[in-house]
C-alpha cells in the first residue's frame, strides 16, 4: 500500500528548512540542489511543490509573515491600554527580525538582486505589510475612541509605525548590525507621545 503524503505538511516543512537555509547561504548562494537535500527530498519532488528558488523564497517569506501576523492578531484582541499591545507586538517584530538578522540580510540581497534585473517589489513588500497595517489602525481607532490616545491621524500614524520598523529592517539588511533596543526605545518615545 502506497504511503500517504501530507502534501501541505510537506509544503510547510520544506517552506521552514529553507527559511533557515537561505538565513545560513543567502538567497544567492543557494541553489535547488542544496535546498533538495536540507528538505531530504529529491529535485524533481522539490518541483512537485515549488517551481523554483524564488518561489520558495517568496513562499518562506510569505509563511513567516502569515505565521507572525496570526500572533499579533491574537495580541490585538487581548483586554487591556492598547499601547501596551502595539508595544509588544513592535518589540517582537524587532527581536524576531534580530535573531533572524541572516534571512532579513538574504532578504535585502534578494530585492538588490532582483531590482538589478529590471524588478521592484514595493508592492509586493505592502503586500506582505498590510495586514500589520490594518491591524496597527484598528487598535489606534479602538486607542482613540477608547480614551487612551490623543487624537491623531490614524492611518498616518500607523504608516509611521511600519515606517519605524522598516528603517530598523532596512539597516539590518544592509548594515547587517542594528541594535534592537536603540530601535525599540526610538519606537517607545513615539509610541508615548500617543498618549494621554
Amino acid at each position: 500500500m502506497p504511503k500517504a503524503i501530507n502534501h501541505e505538511l510537506r509544503r510547510k516543512v520544506i517552506l521552514r528548512r529553507a527559511f533557515k537555509l537561505f538565513a545560513q547561504k543567502g538567497y544567492r548562494n543557494t541553489n535547488l540542489s542544496d535546498l533538495a537535500i536540507t528538505c531530504n527530498i529529491s529535485r524533481p519532488s522539490l518541483y512537485l511543490y515549488f517551481r523554483d528558488k524564488e518561489e520558495i523564497f517568496t513562499y518562506a517569506i510569505k509563511y513567516y509573515t502569515d505565521e507572525m501576523f496570526l500572533d499579533y492578531k491574537d495580541e490585538a484582541e487581548l483586554s487591556g491600554p492598547v499601547l501596551v499591545h502595539i508595544r509588544k507586538i513592535v518589540g517582537n517584530i524587532v527581536f524576531k527580525s534580530w535573531l533572524n538578522r541572516d534571512f532579513i540580510a538574504s532578504l535585502g540581497d534578494y530585492l538588490v538582486q532582483k531590482r538589478h534585473e529590471g524588478k521592484n517589489f514595493p508592492e509586493i513588500i505592502r503586500r506582505r505589510t498590510l495586514k500589520l497595517d490594518h491591524l496597527f489602525r484598528r487598535m489606534l481607532r479602538e486607542g482613540v475612541e477608547r480614551g487612551e490616545l490623543r487624537s491623531i491621524q490614524v492611518g498616518a500614524t500607523a504608516m509611521q509605525i511600519l515606517d519605524l520598523i522598516q528603517a530598523y529592517l532596512f539597516k539590518l539588511a544592509i548594515i547587517r548590525a542594528a541594535d534592537p533596543r536603540q530601535t525599540i526605545s526610538v519606537i517607545e518615545v513615539f509610541l508615548g507621545s500617543l498618549a494621554l
